[in-house]
């Protein structure tokens, strides 16, 4: 009959370094309802304390207390490392201590020694106690083992998560796997979607940063997270925790981050699905509300269903977001209930908010819903009916006189705040310090390292290369976005031009360099980790281009009609009259893989878009990969409808400057305008679309019967 230790070796096996946790990150997880779970489904009699007091030299200080398991452990390495170490008992012991971490029974939650005592029924200062205490260097070594082995294994049987830091190193390892349930696993590979972070983490998002997004992302909701988890959460909420927390979750979100491919945590699932963060967003100046999502990477198409059983085909369209969901229309229940889109090789999903923070968007140029707030610059923010209130309230704390309120388009009850701005550091600081329920929106990101805002540039055409951040007017110089502080006294040490100091500056505000009144020149400014190069100038003052001047009108009294060269001394009128209003073409982006394109206007006209060929400089100079894939169109006056077909279907979308698509008044032989209508007459859920098809359909009769 197998020993118990020996059982719970193999049942720990199997349930967290099993052939379903490949290439995935695993956590060893044991509170008190796993234990059981473990030992009813695998007939062990022996509890897991137990079976590893079992194994426990307790006789003698001769030897270590856990020799035996030591000696195990000597063995499987000199054998080659097959299966699991003979440690995972012990560790798992140890992570079951870290899961009763709490404030009673007399002990503290940071208490986890007590509660290693406590598994064993030890009491706290005797020759037992000491013992345990002890033989803590041996379980870290234990863990150290494990972690090489997964990382050896190159993830064959599961990532590891096994962290700790300077300050806690050896019961540092267990409390990082008690912080994260099995569970929690399967939430976080949503949150990671749905908060917009890349696999593998290859943007770097910093885990202070995971963890401040985390936060808010449960703030005022549900999300089904662990009591363990959420406490931590709390705690990283408190007054004067930006970007701190507990360093052992900070660092274990970090490694889920990095480990994390892009895909949904479902073990009932054979395929994994890619998964994103559905994005709300304001078009129109502010006048139509859109679902937008960002394309996934290596799937340029997908289709995705709702739960009412509409489908949506995606396409990877202009600024790397998917086109297709132009008929999904936000609604005030998906606001607050959320939005799931399923596919067999994708899931978007909309979690429910109440409080909703957008900036513009740097290619699309609309407002979309973003993660967090930038300092010094223009935000908007949508509010539900329950909470505007209070939102305004706290927004008009921080200092900005130009918030502009409104009723928020096509959504009954929500509210959008217009003007949203930091611009007050000692107003913003003291909002975000006073705490409050939905504060999160205003936080700004945990960085890693410094950057710079804001300023007045000049010469944005010019660049020394890419090293420049860019060149600003003296006296209008950037702020400075500084990291957060790791240091105990809470400083981050800078250094401009060589010269360092220390600053105790919230890395919330940014810093104003403008008060350090710069020379002209070249500046670097950063830490040891980071730095930037930028310039400052009086202005750039250039010579006249040749030949500014010669040419004028002719003045004798009355200026001539005719422009003429400047060649005498007489009286010349020389430059131009500008209008006193000037306006851009608007523009389409068209791309390049559409078969062919028209704009409608509303009395039967028809302008086609012709496909334009890349330049052969651009071919020849730059790599395929770098010629964008989307052209510009410009709109005619009078337009009211884009319409295009690429090679899976045709597309509409409406390009009138009014607020109201005009009605349709087409003669009765613009045919042509009738066949461009009826192509794509199913494919466009827009308001005054349906008229168009109509008056589309009654052209094709009339010359249906005239031709009988």
């Amino acid at each position: 009959m197998k020993r118990a230790y020996d059982q719970w070796h193999e049942a720990l096996s199997e349930e967290f370094f099993g052939p379903d946790h490949a290439l995935q990150s695993t956590v060893l997880y044991v509170d008190d309802e796993a234990e059981r779970e473990l030992a009813e489904r695998n007939g062990i009699d022996a509890s897991l304390a137990q079976a590893v007091s079992d194994e426990m030299y307790w006789e003698g200080s001769d030897k270590p207390l856990f020799w035996r398991v030591l000696s195990q452990c000597r063995t499987w390495t000199a054998k080659g490392s097959a299966g699991a170490p003979p440690s995972l008992p012990v560790l798992a012991a140890s992570v079951l201590a870290a899961t009763r971490m709490a404030t009673s029974d007399g002990m503290l939650r940071t208490n986890f020694r007590g509660r290693w005592y406590q598994v064993f029924g030890v009491p706290q200062e005797s020759r037992k106690a000491k013992r345990l205490d002890k033989a803590l260097d041996d379980v870290a070594a234990m863990w150290e083992e494990l972690d090489f082995w997964l990382e050896r294994a190159g993830g064959l049987y599961g990532a590891s998560t096994v962290s700790t830091d300077e300050h806690y190193w050896r019961i540092g390892y267990p409390i990082s796997q008690a912080l994260i349930r099995r569970a929690d696993r399967q939430i976080l590979t949503r949150f990671f979607a749905t908060t917009r972070l890349r696999p593998r983490n290859s943007t770097e998002v910093p885990g202070r940063e995971l963890l401040r997004r985390l936060t808010a992302w449960s703030a005022g909701r549900d999300r089904h997270l662990s009591p363990r988890l959420m406490e931590e959460l709390q705690f990283a909420t408190g007054s004067g925790n930006f970007g701190k927390g507990n360093p052992l979750i900070v660092s274990l979100l970090e490694r889920l981050a990095y480990d994390w491919d892009g895909t949904l945590h479902e073990p009932d699932r054979k395929q994994r699905r890619r998964a994103l963060g559905l994005r709300l967003a304001v078009t129109d100046r502010g006048r139509r509300l859109e679902w937008l999502a960002d394309a996934a990477e290596g799937v340029e198409e997908a289709t995705v269903r709702i739960h009412d059983g509409r489908s949506f085909a995606l396409r990877t369209d202009y600024g790397h977001v998917y086109s297709g969901l132009e008929t999904l229309h936000p609604s005030e229940p998906q606001l607050r209930l959320g939005v799931r889109l399923e596919g067999d090789d994708l899931v978007i999903e909309w979690v429910p908010q109440e409080v909703v923070l957008l900036r513009m968007h740097s290619d699309l140029g609309d407002w979309v819903s973003t993660e967090y707030f930038e300092p010094g610059e223009q935000h908007w923010i949508l509010a539900s009916s329950a909470v505007a209130g209070q939102v305004g309230s706290m927004l008009n704390s921080i200092g900005t006189q130009t918030i502009r309120e409104a009723p928020l388009p096509g959504i009954p009850g929500w509210r959008i705040f217009k003007g949203v701005r930091a611009v007050d550091s000692t107003a913003f600081t003291r909002a975000l310090d006073s705490g409050g329920e939905h504060v999160h929106v205003l936080q700004p990101q945990v960085r890693q390292h410094t950057k710079l805002i804001g300023g007045l540039r000049i010469a944005r055409e010019y660049r020394a290369g890419s090293s420049v951040a860019g060149h600003y007017l003296r006296g209008g110089e950037p702020d400075l976005l500084l990291p957060a502080a790791h240091s105990p006294d809470a400083t981050v040490e800078v250094a401009l031009d060589g010269r360092t100091s220390k600053l105790r500056a919230d890395p919330r505000v940014p810093f104003p360099l403008n008060c350090l009144r710069l020379e002209e020149g070249q500046h670097d400014v950063g830490t040891s980790s980071s730095s930037q190069v930028f310039t400052v100038y009086d202005g750039f003052h250039e010579g006249l281009p040749e030949g500014t001047g010669s040419l004028g009108y002719k003045c004798d009294r009355t200026a001539a009609s005719r422009v003429s060269s400047v060649e005498s001394e007489d009286a010349w009128i020389r430059g131009a009259a500008a209008p006193a209003r000037t306006e851009l073409p608007r523009t389409v982006i068209v791309r390049r893989e559409v078969l062919e394109a028209f704009f409608l206007d509303s009395y039967g006209g028809v302008v086609p878009v012709h496909a334009q060929q890349t330049p052969p400089w651009v071919v020849k100079r730059l790599p395929e990969a770098a010629v964008n894939r989307g052209l510009e169109a410009e709109v005619p006056e009078g337009a009211v409808w884009f319409v295009y077909r690429t090679p899976s279907r045709w597309w509409v979308r409406v390009v009138s400057v009014n607020a109201a698509v005009p009605a349709p008044a087409p003669s009765g032989d613009d045919y042509r305008w009738a066949y461009a209508v009826l192509s794509a007459g199913d494919k466009c859920g827009e308001v005054g679309w349906s008229a168009y098809v109509q008056a589309a359909e009654a052209i094709i009769r009339s010359h249906d019967r005239s031709a009988e």
